[in-house]
């Protein structure tokens, strides 16, 4: 049986592109995933945005450090983003600057005639905003697909179908037990599993991490007048929408 030096479990963003740059560098990788194909929880529903400033200015140097690969292999479609804010929000539009400003995210204070070109018909009560003008929307799908292509490219072995039900370690691997009876043997194990991540570690003797899936709800609305495509993803200042 083939000791593989990594198995990771689960094939979303996070395990396809561990795949990839691990068998870029001449490592023998397993990539298990238990549903039918790769991507099929939060990687395949996920809109998502290149956004300089989410996740605080600790996340800042890692989501720059993404952009050019991202933006150079065609994965970015550039949108902006609008931090709106309300009177009386003043100060949280001054701390936000405060904090990010240092990061080297490309940020701008805007005020109420700005945001009125930005987002025509918004409300009057709308009347300051932070400005992220190089916002993008991420092609996942094509991003996703590319690590998996990548993978395969350089000898990673997938396998769907593949729920991992018990993992033991001796003699300095693991054996990896699937649904089905089937087994593998491993160096190192890598938990990708996203929602599963602390199933995942109980089954492997390891302490959960305390990683709770939620349910993510996005309404979708036809309006009449219809608005523009282009325009830029809006949030709140205060973390509301």
């Amino acid at each position: 049986m083939t000791v593989y030096d990594f198995a990771i479990v689960g094939a979303g963003i996070a395990g396809a592109s561990l795949a990839a740059e691990l068998s870029a560098g001449g490592a023998r990788v397993l990539l298990l995933e238990g549903e039918d194909r790769p991507g099929y929880h939060a990687t395949g529903r996920s809109a998502a945005f290149w956004e300089e400033c989410y996740g605080g200015p600790e996340i800042v140097p890692l989501t720059l450090a993404s952009g050019p690969y991202l933006r150079d292999n065609g994965f970015l479609r550039q949108r902006g983003a609008l931090y709106i804010a309300k009177e009386g929000d003043e100060e949280l539009v001054t701390q936000f600057m405060r904090r990010f400003v240092p990061t080297g995210a490309s940020i701008q204070h805007m005020g109420r005639a700005d945001i009125q070109k930005k987002l025509p018909g918004i409300r009057r009560l709308w009347s300051d905003a932070i400005w992220e003008p190089v916002c993008a929307d991420i092609d996942v799908a094509a991003l996703h697909a590319r690590y998996l292509a990548l993978a395969r490219e350089g000898g990673t072995r997938l396998e769907c179908r593949a729920r991992v039900v018990d993992l033991d370690r001796g003699q300095g691997e693991w054996t990896i037990a699937v649904a089905g009876g089937e087994t593998f043997r491993a160096a190192v194990v890598v938990n990708a599993a996203g929602a599963w991540a602390d199933e995942l570690a109980r089954i492997a003797g390891a302490k959960p991490a305390g990683i709770v899936p939620y349910r993510r709800t996005v309404a979708q609305v036809r309006v009449d007048p219809p608005v523009d495509e282009d325009l830029p993803l809006v949030l709140d200042i205060r973390g509301r929408f």
